[in-house]
């Protein structure tokens, strides 16, 4: 008996079968199609999210707080200048994170039944939920273009950062950002097993303001906190970054493991949480 047609047919269905990255790039473009579509929402909606600046004064508050404290340590842990270019750094990378959204966002689409809609779209609607802070963020962000280097000389920023950290420290961010995106995403699942899900998805979001650094920066913080907030891809998406730009902590060859170590351990955790979490889902609402 010859295996030559079992051969024939198996080449066949393979050649039928969209690659790897033929799957990818369908994936690419309908992402960017949805980013764009919530990118014109935005445009249209602009008054509405322009009053999202005021979220300029949290970090703004907390700079004004740790300046007073550089000045009353005579800069021995951070100058004042090193804190403002923290504070200024911090708000672009809040500006740009998405986790926040995210953690949120999932359980008001559940219990709209807007998620059905999203199953039947072939795009995961991981990434519908994640263009629309994207594309509000981008549209926020045009504003810091012009004042941030106002308030950078305004203020007197500072930094002994060279051109290679600065390199490091927008690699850096692009994992952390990743990696907290998709953590953010697995915690988002936990609505489907819990009715009153406001409080226990909140709970991520007030770890995120620690250890991400928006409250203070690692060298504030005692010891044992601090390398919690730098072994966390919360630190890398918001405080390790500005960080690192100031010149207040040196990129280290263990911060890129521990990014790319909790983005690649993310999306393995999401995808089986997703499989399980979605045999919950009964439809319309949970």
């Amino acid at each position: 008996m010859t295996v030559e047609p079992d051969r024939a047919v198996a080449v066949a269905v393979a050649d039928q079968q969209p690659s790897r990255w033929a799957g990818l790039a369908r994936t690419g473009a309908g992402f960017t199609a949805w980013w764009r579509l919530e990118l014109s929402a935005a445009v249209m909606f602009r008054l509405q999210l322009m009053l999202g600046l005021f979220g300029w004064v949290v970090p703004l508050a907390f700079m004004a707080l740790w300046n007073t404290a550089a000045e009353q340590t005579d800069g021995t842990v951070m100058t004042a200048g090193q804190t403002t270019t923290y504070y200024l750094s911090l708000l672009v990378t809040s500006n740009l994170a998405v986790m926040f959204p995210i953690i949120f966002g999932f359980g008001e689409r559940i219990y709209s039944g807007e998620l059905s809609v999203l199953l039947l779209q072939p795009l995961h609607p991981f990434f519908a939920l994640m263009a629309r802070p994207l594309a509000s963020g981008l549209f926020r962000f045009a504003p810091l273009v012009v004042v941030l280097p106002l308030l950078a000389v305004g203020l007197g920023a500072s930094s002994t950062a060279g051109p290679g950290d600065w390199a490091a420290g927008v690699g850096l961010w692009l994992l952390g950002w990743g990696g907290a995106t998709v953590l953010a995403a697995c915690w988002s699942l936990v609505v489907l097993w819990f009715q009153r899900w406001g409080g226990v998805v909140g709970l991520l979001s007030g770890v995120a303001w620690v250890l991400g650094g928006l409250i203070a920066p690692s060298p504030y913080m005692p010891a044992g906190l601090r390398w919690a907030m730098r072994c966390s891809p919360f630190w890398y998406d918001q405080g390790g970054p500005a960080e690192i730009l100031a010149g207040v902590t040196a990129p280290q060859w263990w911060m890129w493991l521990a990014a790319a170590g909790w983005l690649v351990g993310g999306l393995a955790l999401y995808r089986r949480v997703w499989r399980v979490a979605l045999r919950r889902y009964e439809g319309v609402g949970i």
